[in-house]
């Protein structure tokens, strides 16, 4: 081998081993205690009192405000009220918005604060502040949808203090849409991911983005709950238990730290909605082992029910404590198998996965709208965690079941044994025969039970494993495995009452490491030049239930090279139309020390928006706090409350507030982010601002917009064409063209002019056609002046779907 042929074979090797690191990072992600780092690191405090005082020395003066409690107001009518002490004296707190500066009532009696602490500061009994004002005749800039309140206390030599920013929210962002968007529509959900309810591991979620809740924008929570952890015990057989003790120990943690009575009951109390992880896989039992309680544990102890090595080896529970990112030293060692021959798996599964959903869709049915639905065992693979060191699941019972695939036989034709499903939904359209096999396996097997899958799997140029057609029929195979796993755990919440609507499955997608392949689109996709653990974008996709994507970094983003060429969430909306996001955070999981950027936050946001996802879920709502960035343990991929990425949901919020799902829309940045969002001119020319798109015409008063590719409507689904321009703007007409892929031809699918072209709120609107044809995948748009004009600022493009 030459040594340039060595540095490409260690180069691809090296892109196993930053799989298993990025997984054993979820690994840290699912395992960690996020209610124990919220109390440790969390922002949020208690009313002001006395204790609040900073033991530091301070620049400027101390104090907070109480008053609005949340992070927004719906203008224009702010009422704010709150303290402030200096040691010198507090010459004035004012109330600055934009570049306005408007001064407070100071010297309010506020005997409850500080005065015992700091009876020698001036005003010390006085030191309340209060401010009323009415904004109405500042109005934000067209496009503006929320601005930034800062509460300043200033000292008596100059010195200053930013003691809370709020989010002045204008009316108009909430009612935008009204007069174009009328009916019924499901709603979007922004759910952040928390635990520790008991704990108060949900505090201030139900009231913080209250003033960003519109009737098709909602927010909620979403919960795990270990329902092969959570059980009654040993003595009554690991039955699920709704009302476990969250003081149970594994040492000095937790062993869950929530249980589903009391996540249902929060519901309820607060009319938040809920999504419930129904989490019984290698995540699950990852943090420590307790096998009086958890039956995933107690399982274990027993190799026929875990997935074996190419050596016929069960490892450690606690054999990859040593993988980088690993918090609390996650047991990812032994993971249970997949096969249909293990029996007492699949009994104990199946039955405290129906016990929970039981009690889900109770509540279901009494409160439809506070059940968002479920979401299924998080990254079910075959264990990869060991970089291809080993390779999995060689379980005899697995085995069987890979034969049985081969040939078509047993389950695959109907016959079944007891406990064993029908597989013959799944029976190859051409199964093989023992000479089949025997020849794509470059060996003679003399009967079925010899058939043996590969065990070694070389990386030598001449004969990459990739390429051997016997290792694809066995990585086929272990994709199908997959596919089964979540297809039955749908099956299962189907049987006692869940709708399909509701269940969603909960499968990684990481952005492929450098000189990775793409990860599988299909199950029968080309194998990939790492270990995959059976994953596949078809293959997380449950026959009754919709597909569920756990995004971070680049793919959170959308910026992965895909096996067809197309965008991930694109790909993903073509699987399942109903997908959603269940896991998500735009930090970069390989660069876990940078933090991610607000740009970043927006991209995510509306390229999923555009895809058609029907939730996203940050992580997390106690995880670490943006406040505490740079600072020893804090954790950007857990990061969710005072970063650019909150910052973003709350533009993405009020931009489509009322804006019914499955619609499109383009915002071109906010007011704190230009983006020209993909789109380009073909006539005339654009500019990027902060918010919008500035054109200008051709000398013919025209001016011509192409979408970005991708937008995947099909033809009786583009509804009404929205375009944000100002109101004064001299617009003659308006049509709009849509085409297929490639260069196909371009199609007029909407067109008005003069008094035909109806202004909104939102903008104006053209009307769509009746048509025909293949799918859009690009829009243009032709917009012609009464004159030429320049610098005109186009603040959105939104295509209305059509039911």
């Amino acid at each position: 081998m030459t040594n340039a042929e060595k540095t490409r074979t260690r180069e691809r090797f090296s892109t196993v081993r930053v799989f298993a690191v990025v997984l054993a990072i979820c690994a840290a992600i699912a395992s960690a205690e996020f209610y124990s780092l919220w109390q440790s690191r969390h922002a949020d405090a208690p009313p002001p009192v006395a204790q609040l005082v900073p033991k530091a020395p301070v620049e400027g003066p101390i104090g907070a405000v109480d008053m609005p409690s949340d992070e927004a107001i719906v203008g224009p009518q702010v009422r704010v009220s709150g303290w402030a002490l200096d040691s010198v004296g507090v010459a004035r707190v004012e109330i600055r918005l934009d570049d306005l500066r408007f001064n407070a009532v100071i010297g309010v009696a506020r005997l409850d604060v500080l005065a015992p602490v700091k009876k020698d500061f001036p005003q010390s009994d006085r030191a309340g502040f209060e401010f009323t004002g009415d904004f109405t005749a500042y109005a934000a800039a067209p496009g503006v949808d929320r601005r930034i309140l800062s509460v300043v206390a200033v000292a008596q030599d100059g010195r200053e203090s930013v003691l809370g920013r709020k989010s002045v929210i204008e009316p108009a962002a909430l009612t935008r849409w009204r007069d174009v968007a009328q009916g019924s529509s499901p709603s979007f959900y922004l759910l952040p991911a928390l635990s520790g309810i008991r704990l108060g591991g949900a505090q201030q979620l139900d009231t913080q983005y209250l003033p960003y809740v519109s009737r098709t924008m909602k927010v909620g929570m979403r919960v795990p709950i270990l329902y092969l952890r959570t059980t009654k015990g040993a003595a009554a057989d690991y039955a699920f238990d709704p009302d476990w003790d969250i003081d149970r120990r594994c040492g000095e943690r937790r062993i869950a730290e929530d249980s589903l009575a009391a996540t249902l009951d929060h519901a309820k109390a607060k009319k938040l909605p809920v999504l419930i992880t129904l989490n019984g896989g290698i995540w699950a039992d990852a943090a420590c082992d307790v096998p009086v309680w958890d039956i995933n544990d107690k399982l274990e102890e027993d190799v026929a029910n875990c997935q074996w090595n190419e050596k016929n080896q069960v490892m450690p529970d606690d054999a990859r404590k040593d993988l980088p990112g690993s918090q609390h030293a996650p047991e990812l060692g032994r993971s249970l198998t997949f096969n249909v021959y293990a029996q007492n798996v699949r009994h104990y599964k199946k039955r405290n996965l129906q016990q929970a959903a039981q009690a889900i869709v109770t509540l279901m049915r009494q409160h439809p709208d506070l059940v968002v639905g479920v979401t299924l065992d998080p990254d079910t693979y075959l264990n990869p965690f060991f970089g291809e060191t080993q390779w999995y699941d060689y379980n005899p019972g697995t085995l069987k079941q890979f034969r049985h695939w081969l040939a078509g036989t047993g389950p695959y034709e109907g016959v079944t044994e007891a406990g064993v499903p029908n597989l013959s939904a799944y029976r190859r359209r051409k199964p093989l025969t023992l000479a089949d096999a025997s020849k794509l396996a470059r060996r003679e097997f003399r009967t079925w039970n010899d058939v043996d899958p590969p065990r070694v799997f070389s990386r030598d140029p001449a004969h990459p494993f990739w390429q051997d057609p016997w290792v694809r029929e066995w990585e086929v195979f272990r994709r199908h495995l997959v596919d089964l796993h979540y297809d039955e755990l749908s099956q299962w919440l189907a049987e006692v009452g869940m709708p399909r609507d509701r269940i969603w499955s909960a499968q990684g997608f990481m952005a492929p490491a450098a000189n990775a392949m793409p990860f599988a689109l299909a199950i029968d996709s080309p194998v990939k030049n790492y270990d995959s653990g059976g994953m596949s974008v078809e293959g997380a996709k449950p026959e009754y239930g919709h597909l569920g994507a756990i995004l971070y970094g680049a793919s959170a983003v959308n910026d992965i090279p895909m096996e067809n060429g197309r965008s991930l969430f694109a790909t993903l909306a073509a699987v399942d139309p109903g997908f959603a996001v269940v896991e998500f955070n735009t930090a970069d999981l390989r660069a876990p020390d940078v933090p991610p950027s607000y740009a970043a936050g927006y991209r995510a946001l509306r390229d999923l928006w555009n895809a058609g996802a029907r939730f996203v879920s940050p992580m997390a709502w106690n995880g670490s706090n943006g406040t505490e960035v740079g600072k020893s343990g804090y954790v950007t991929f857990t990061a969710w409350r005072n970063t650019p990425l909150e910052e973003a949901t709350r533009d993405f919020l009020l931009a489509r507030a009322g804006l019914p799902v499955g619609s499109l829309l383009w915002t071109f940045g906010t007011p704190q982010h230009a983006d020209g969002d993909g789109w380009t001119a073909e006539a005339g020319s654009i500019a990027l601002a902060t918010g919008s798109l500035r054109l200008t015409t051709n000398a013919e008063g025209r001016v011509v917009i192409l979408s970005p590719r991708g937008v995947t409507l099909t033809p009786e689904h583009i509804g009404r064409i929205v375009t944000g321009l100002p109101r004064d703007a001299l617009v003659r007409s308006m049509s709009v063209y849509a085409r297929g892929t490639g260069n196909s031809t371009w199609q007029l699918v909407g067109s008005a002019s003069d008094g035909a072209l109806v202004v909104s709120d939102a903008g104006r609107i053209v009307p769509s056609r009746a048509s025909s044809g293949v799918p859009a995948d690009q829009l243009k748009i032709e917009i012609a002046f009464e004159r030429p004009a320049s610098d005109v600022p186009l603040t959105r493009v939104a295509v209305l779907r059509e039911r």
